[in-house]
Formats: C-alpha cells, sequence, structure tokens
C-alpha cells in the first residue's frame, strides 16, 4: 500500500508527509508548535491509527499543523527523535520535542497531548501581544514604513468584524472564512487588490461559497514566516470579536 494512501483515509488532505529534505522548511521554521507523526506502511498498529490522526488534524486544523514521517525512509529524523517503534507522535515546537505520546492512542489522549500546550501558547500571546506591523515583511513590501502598520491595523479591522473561522492545512497556505456581506466582500477586494501591488509574492483569491467568502492566501516556501504573523494576527482578532 502506497504511504498516501494511508495517510489519507478520508480525503481530507489535512496531512502533510515529510522527509529529511523537507522536515526543516517545514517543520522546525514554524511560529508554534507541529505534531509529527512517524509511521511505518508494514505497521498493523499505524493504519488503524490514521482515522484517528485525520480525525484530530481536522480538528486542530488551525492550529496545529500534522505531518507524517515514513520512519523507514527518513533515518536522520529517526535519529535526531529516538523513534524505536511506530507509530509515534513528537510535538515539536522551534525543531524540539515538547511532548510524545507512543502507539495507536485514542483522539482523546492526542487531544490531551495538544491542548496544555495550545493553552500555554495563548496565555503567552495575550501576555505579549506581537507588535503592529510584525508581519510586514521589511525586504518585500514597498509601502512606506509609516504606512505598513497601518496597512496591518486594515487586516486587523477585517479579521476583526468579518472572520468566522480559519484553515491552516500547509505551511504556505492559508484559508479565511470570513462572512458573505456585500461591504465584507468589497472592503477585502479593495484590501487584498492594494496588499498585492506592495507585496508581489502574495496570491489571493477571494471567492463566495454561499453566505461566507473564501479569502485564500498563499505564499511561496520563502514567505511562510508572513503568513505565520497573519495567521496570529487573524486568531488574535478573532478572540477579541
Amino acid at each position: 500500500m502506497e504511504a498516501s494512501a494511508v495517510r489519507d483515509t478520508t480525503g481530507a488532505g489535512v496531512l502533510t508527509e515529510v522527509g529529511d529534505a523537507t522536515f526543516d522548511r517545514q517543520v522546525r521554521t514554524g511560529a508554534g508548535p507541529v505534531l509529527v507523526e512517524f509511521f511505518a506502511t508494514w505497521c498493523g498498529n499505524c493504519r488503524r491509527f490514521a482515522p484517528t490522526l485525520q480525525q484530530v488534524a481536522a480538528e486542530y486544523a488551525d492550529r496545529v499543523p500534522v505531518v507524517t514521517v515514513n520512519a523507514d525512509e527518513n533515518p536522520e529524523l529517526v535519529r535526531r527523535y529516538g523513534i524505536s517503534s511506530t507509530p509515534t507522535l513528537v510535538l515539536v515546537e522551534g525543531g524540539e520535542p515538547i511532548g510524545t505520546l507512543v502507539g495507536a492512542q485514542p483522539a482523546q489522549a492526542v487531544r490531551d497531548l495538544l491542548d496544555p500546550v495550545l493553552a500555554q501558547s495563548a496565555g503567552a500571546a495575550a501576555a505579549s501581544p506581537a507588535p503592529s506591523g510584525s508581519w510586514v515583511p521589511a525586504d518585500a513590501c514597498t509601502l512606506p514604513t509609516e504606512e505598513q502598520p497601518l496597512r496591518v491595523a486594515e487586516f486587523d479591522a477585517l479579521f476583526a468584524t468579518a472572520l468566522r473561522r480559519l484553515e491552516r492545512r500547509e505551511p504556505g497556505w492559508l484559508r479565511l472564512v470570513l462572512a458573505g456581506d456585500p461591504d465584507v466582500e468589497a472592503s477585502a477586494r479593495e484590501l487584498i487588490a492594494r496588499e498585492s501591488t506592495c507585496c508581489s509574492f502574495f496570491d489571493f483569491q477571494l471567492t463566495p461559497a454561499g453566505e461566507e467568502l473564501q479569502l485564500d492566501v498563499r505564499v511561496p516556501d520563502t514567505r511562510v514566516d508572513v503568513l505565520d504573523g497573519i495567521t496570529r494576527q487573524a486568531h488574535a482578532a478573532g478572540s477579541r470579536s
């Protein structure tokens, strides 16, 4: 059985498989915790655990990215994290392990691994909010320096008034689900048009979806840190609304 078939039993597409060559870029450089599953294609417990991992990954899609590592094909990562059996979950932040769970555990056990770390991160963020304009890429933004915080404030206002939920299933992709109000759509289209002219690496797509609007934001691998900042800002604004 192919690894992709084992890891994506629901078709939800919320898991990303990484390896020795891509792990550091997609996991170690992230702004928050990442849940890493070490699996093997021959492992019966891994196959049994796959639907549970998909379920938890979907639940935490906008808070904790979930990636998988084929233990047989990536010996460097197996050695780095001391993996001796599969499946093993390692919660990683800044490249360092901060929690481990071994075996085909129930979904609640995985939640119990994630929730304390998320609560601690939320408390730290509330105590030390990111400075206005912190996600603006100084080496790519053509806005005058004094105007950059104003642009961030415009995004903040949009998130605070219209954001319903967000999804972050890939490091370089973010979906913001907004209220499907004509005024919100007009404001969003104007804002992303202006942002696209000063930061050309952004790829925005605004799509009506029933009574909601879906704003997809994509960035290249070299600008994932910018998307991390927007995600944090959207979370903070949404929690204040």
